[in-house]
């Protein structure tokens, strides 16, 4: 019989090898049709499947069922698993899945605090998240982050009883708030949490809650002035495209995301969204959404040939996302996905490490180099307004050298 070394890593307690409990065997057998439907390899639809064998085994514990399943009932098994001993990988790792999991299914559907079940606080945050979402037409990344710096205000204004007195506030308060919670940020993020608290305020008037204006009240974040955009030599530019293998379908997809952020400017954000109908290949155009706008480009034909190659070898994903994750689910990149391949690209062909935007601020500064004007780069880019279009101009070097006036002359 092999022993174990004495330094080796305690087993979590493990689970029996026939389920039990209230999602055997149902609710496990149809999880295994979900993973492998999303493109889940056998071996990490197994790690998935024992997680909820675990959830069963302790919901029977528990006196749990099927009908109970909420997510404070899953915070608390987490909970319950982390406190153990040995806690499993797989309570880390694929949490998230299984949630997404009993989400789909329906399981989870209905679950969570209904609104009476709300404090009063919570109701409010609710109350201005439905505003924000209705009538400011802000999108649920933006939404949140709000939620983020300013649910503290809400709950800073809550007396004992649970009323929330937005009578008594000052803009002093505010003041007060907005510069203790903005103590350990960046500025960048002291001015975001400024401009979530001043849209508290604005829902708070525009309701009735607040009888004046306090918004105008609040201190401006102290910020530093931009810097210049810095692009990407070409030089740089023909590194990241030498690391990708077009034969290979990682390679190909790499590379077409390199020349079309490159060629086009396009954000992260909406190179994640850009589905397979936005390409009009026989006008050769492309139709860019982000920010809340919708622009259309013409597609240059090395940008036309890379989406071709890509997705001549795109695996069969679950949405019609043009760029979609290598591994299950096999849906549409994020952001934070896309920023991370130019991340690991430059990593790979030891250069400085940069990311998406940079090549975004790359593609502007080669409409300027090549004798283009603002209002090129303007629609290039999808920028509502020129005067953002015109921190590009301080990057360019030779036609500003053409404005200076050399010492001793005077200007004409």
């Amino acid at each position: 019989m092999t022993k174990r070394s004495p330094t080796a890593r305690p087993y979590a307690d493990r689970v029996p090898r026939i389920p039990v409990g209230p999602l055997a065997p149902r609710v496990i057998d149809e999880s295994r049709t979900w993973l492998t439907d999303r493109g889940y390899s056998p071996r990490s639809a197994a790690v998935i499947i024992n997680l909820l064998k675990r959830l069963s085994l302790w919901m029977r514990e528990v006196g749990a069922g099927v009908g109970d399943l909420d997510r404070r009932l899953l915070d608390r098994f987490e909970a319950a698993e982390r406190a153990r001993e040995v806690v499993c990988t797989t309570v880390t790792s694929s949490s998230g899945t299984m949630r997404a999991f009993l989400d789909d299914a329906g399981y989870l559907s209905g679950a969570g605090s209904p609104e009476d079940a709300l404090s009063p606080a919570e109701a409010e945050i609710v109350q201005w998240c439905a505003w924000m979402r209705d009538l400011q037409g802000l999108a649920e990344k933006s939404i949140n982050a709000r939620c983020r710096y300013a649910a503290g205000l809400v709950e800073m204004i809550t007396i004992n009883e649970g009323a929330v007195q937005w009578a008594g506030l000052a803009a002093a308060d505010v003041n007060d708030y907005v510069a203790e919670t903005g103590r350990p940020y960046s500025a960048a993020t002291r001015a975001g949490i400024v401009g979530a608290v001043r849209c508290l305020l604005r829902w708070a008037l525009s309701t009735g809650r607040l009888d004046r204006d306090l918004s105008s009240g609040i201190l401006t974040a102290a910020h530093k002035p931009r810097s210049v955009p810095r692009g990407v030599t070409a030089e740089h530019v023909a590194v990241l495209l030498s690391v990708c293998d077009p034969s290979t379908v990682l390679g190909a997809r790499d590379r077409a995301l390199v020349i079309l952020l490159t060629r086009l400017g396009l954000r992260a954000g909406e190179a994640s969204r850009l589905e397979l109908g936005d390409i009009d290949w026989a006008h050769a155009q492309i139709r860019v959404t982000g920010k809340g706008r919708e622009h259309v480009l013409p597609l240059p034909a090395d940008v036309g040939d890379a989406l071709a190659a890509w997705l001549r070898l795109r695996p069969e994903a679950l949405d019609r996302a043009v760029f979609v994750r290598m591994r299950a689910p096999q849906t549409r990149m994020t952001v934070n996905g896309i920023s991370g391949v130019i991340a690991r690209l430059s990593d790979r062909a030891g250069i400085e490490r940069i990311y998406a935007h940079r090549l975004r601020h790359t593609a502007a500064m080669n409409v300027l180099a090549t004798g283009g004007c603002l209002g090129e780069a303007k629609e290039l880019l999808g920028h509502a307004y020129t005067v953002t279009t015109m921190t590009y101009a301080k990057a360019d070097l030779s036609a500003l050298r053409d404005l200076v006036v050399p010492f001793g002359q005077v200007p004409r």
